[in-house]
């Protein structure tokens, strides 16, 4: 449509006519501009409120007017978009041209749609290219990666973009250990052969990143917090291995440690040692003071045991009263100094119950491990037989076991 200085139509194309419904009678008038504004009004083309139709008319007039000329998208009541682009010409005129753009805008609203899903995700997601320079950052992303919305609209690489990002293994690694990090992400991403990978954030959290190929060679990662998920596999973990009363390895996890120190014994004959550490006579504690205070006497043996110690060394309760303690790189001798330990320790704890204060003990029995003991099983049945000689000898004391003599020969 060529429109002249004061807005009346000068010519109206045959396209112009079918798209807006607009008689031949009526566009052979030369109508002006804001007549067929009103055309489109009457003939409710437009797919605006009929309250606002009026304020909409003028000021698509003064757009015109004014020779603004910004792509404008129009919305009909069927469905279609139209885009009007307004041209200046030198006579003063304007060049009003309309094209269709249903398809791009419907595209552009799904799009759109998209990215607000997108943004409202729980997790992180970002979209690469094929250059691995980001296409779109989510709202999750941005903030996992500390990026504004100016910063992910430029685009920036991946590699920059791990530059800020919280997710290193340590910020306590040297500057080049931190370049490699992220050489060995980018390296990763771009091969697109590392699916998945756990990592950890500055703060303590636990994200897992997930990397798809996309068809156009781009990339897509997707970062999820796991940080719930850990804590309560550690916790089913520590369910699974630790008594819960007294804090100490169970049974079940104190044996598959001594098995693997086994092994290592088995493998260098460094020494080993064991400890078996009874309450002495603690069914008349909870006869007398009942099982709350029962339970208190097994915690303090155990708290006796956990400061008696060293670093190395592994500590359970094998169930009851009955408590073991595993001594690396520990021979006969020293095994004596820390059941010792122990035992004064546990005699020196004192427990209450009502107004009565009292003290428990124990009997403990230690060995060391020789190569003639078929097993763990062995070592653990000899420290056994020591705390048995231990009670038998008055409780409250450490007994060593001793293998027993070889027998002799007949012709001796």
């Amino acid at each position: 449509m060529l429109l002249d200085a004061n807005l009346k139509s000068q010519f109206i194309n045959r396209a112009f006519r079918r798209m807006w419904a607009l008689p031949d009678e009526v566009a052979d008038r030369n109508p002006a501009f804001v007549a067929l504004m009103y055309h489109g009004r009457d003939t409710r083309a437009y797919e605006i409120a009929p309250a606002e139709i009026d304020a909409y008319v003028a000021n698509r007039v003064r757009l015109v007017r004014e020779g603004d000329t910004t792509p404008l998208d129009l919305r009909r009541t069927n469905g279609d978009v139209v885009r009007m682009q307004c041209a200046n010409l030198p006579n003063g005129g304007r060049m009003i041209s309309y094209t269709y753009v249903t398809d791009i805008v419907r595209h552009m609203d799904e799009l759109e749609v998209l990215r607000g899903a997108l943004d409202n995700l729980s997790e992180g997601v970002v979209l690469l290219d094929s250059d691995l320079n980001a296409q779109f950052v989510n709202r999750k992303m941005q903030q996992y990666w500390s990026v504004t919305d100016e910063q992910a609209a430029r685009r920036p690489s991946y590699a920059s973009l791990l530059a800020n990002s919280s997710l290193a293994p340590d910020r306590g690694l040297t500057p080049e250990e931190l370049d490699a990090f992220r050489a060995g992400r980018v390296a990763a991403v771009r091969a697109g052969n590392e699916p998945l990978r756990d990592l950890q954030s500055t703060d303590g959290r636990h994200i897992r990143a997930r990397c798809s190929v996309l068809k156009n060679g781009g990339r897509m990662i997707t970062y999820c917090d796991v940080t719930d998920l850990v804590h309560n596999a550690r916790q089913m973990e520590e369910l699974a291995t630790i008594d819960s009363m007294t804090g100490l390895c169970n049974r079940r996890h104190f044996m598959a440690l001594a098995a693997a120190e086994w092994s290592r014994f088995q493998r260098y004959y460094r020494p080993l040692s064991v400890l078996m550490i009874d309450v002495d006579h603690f069914k008349s504690v909870n006869d007398r003071y009942g099982h709350a205070i029962g339970d208190d006497a097994l915690i303090a043996v155990a708290n006796a045991c956990l400061e008696g110690k060293r670093s190395s060394d592994i500590v359970g309760r094998l169930g009851g009263e009955e408590f073991a303690m595993l001594l690396p790189e520990t021979d006969l001798y020293q095994a004596r100094i820390v059941a010792d330990r122990i035992c004064k320790a546990v005699a020196a704890s004192t427990l209450q119950a009502d107004e009565v204060h009292f003290r428990v003990t124990a009997s403990i029995g230690f060995a060391a491990a020789t190569v003639s003991m078929p097993g763990f099983e062995a070592l653990l049945k000899a420290a056994d037989q020591a705390l048995y000689q231990a009670k038998d000898q008055g409780r409250n004391r450490v007994v060593g076991w001793s293998p027993p003599p070889a027998a002799k020969l007949a012709a001796e």
